[in-house]
């Protein structure tokens, strides 16, 4: 997220940002009375999104990918009512930072005291609002990289007592790389939103018999279920790791994926063979190194294409 691009306040009833949010690339519009602002909407300019009573509060953050102008297409519940279009000045969002559904009640982003005129669908935030706010996203979410949004996950969950890391002896260290458990995490998350998936961390699973989420997902819709599901092993607890994805695989059909150092990959060869041939089938396994390897391609690919003016 850029400092030198305009931040600009989408203000807009749940019910529309849930079908917004229900596109892969998520999709915004305005009426035809906002058609000067909307000619100074530029894309790579940064969106924050407000959604009105009865949640009233900031939900999320996003980049604009592209804009046009859609007279025929319905998107929106009062569109399809009515049949005709009603927003058809339009752009595309990627979503950079957004509060899971489940979660904007509780844990919006109150603006109140800006004294903005939020029947006003869309403006621009002063700086000195965009500070407070970014603020006001650290205090609940924990640290945003203001100058690089796209860096760990998409969906944020607010700041709670995660389950602890295991410890690893020094012979389960990986030597050859500067890596860890969590790093490992984000990187995964920054690689799904770089492919235009909504990632996250921690992902909560009900598994009889054992509290735990998955490390990391991604999803083609933030309130969908995970299209991809990874865990990370770098201690050798393998089975557990592939309990997990077996159960997201069996709940939701979840692509299965694990991270895992390469002396452990004969092991994790070795029980696959005794799952399912679907499941078996569907089952990749990466090194800790290649996760990192393609992450910085991804990035040195962002950099092109931003600079050919094509990202």
């Amino acid at each position: 997220m850029s400092k030198e691009n305009n931040n600009w306040l989408l203000i807009g009833i749940p019910k529309n940002w849930e079908t917004a949010f229900s596109h892969p690339v998520p999709i915004w519009g305005l009426r035809k009375t906002y058609k000067t602002e909307f000619q100074f909407l530029n894309v790579g300019d940064n969106v924050w999104f407000y959604a009105t009573s009865p949640i009233k509060g900031v939900i999320g953050s996003g980049v604009v990918r592209d804009k046009y102008i859609d007279n025929v297409n319905l998107v929106w519940e009062e569109e399809l009512r009515k049949k005709e279009v009603i927003w058809p000045l339009r752009f595309r969002i990627q979503i950079l930072k957004a509060i899971s559904p489940e979660q904007w009640k509780t844990n919006s982003i109150e603006i109140d005291d800006f004294n903005l005129f939020l029947q006003r669908g869309f403006q621009l935030l002063s700086n000195e609002h965009l500070a407070i706010l970014i603020k006001r996203f650290e205090n609940t979410f924990g640290p945003f990289a203001t100058e690089d949004f796209f860096s760990g996950a998409t969906i944020t969950q607010p700041l709670i007592v995660k389950e602890k890391p295991p410890i690893y002896t020094k012979e389960h260290v990986i030597e050859e790389i500067d890596i860890n458990h969590r790093k490992l995490q984000e990187n995964l998350a920054e690689i799904g939103k770089l492919q235009f998936y909504h990632t996250q961390l921690e992902y909560p699973i009900d598994l009889p018999g054992e509290n735990k989420n998955i490390d990391v997902v991604w999803k083609r819709e933030i309130s969908g279920v995970p299209t991809i599901a990874f865990e990370i092993e770098l201690s050798g607890g393998i089975e557990r790791a592939i309990t997990r994805l077996r159960f997201a695989y069996m709940q939701w059909n979840s692509r299965p994926r694990v991270v895992i150092p390469k002396k452990f990959i004969k092991k994790v060869n070795n029980i696959i063979t005794t799952e399912s041939r679907n499941f078996s089938q569907q089952f990749k396994i990466y090194e800790p190194i290649q996760v990192i390897e393609l992450l910085n391609k991804k990035r040195e690919l962002k950099t092109l294409e931003q600079n050919l003016g094509i990202y």
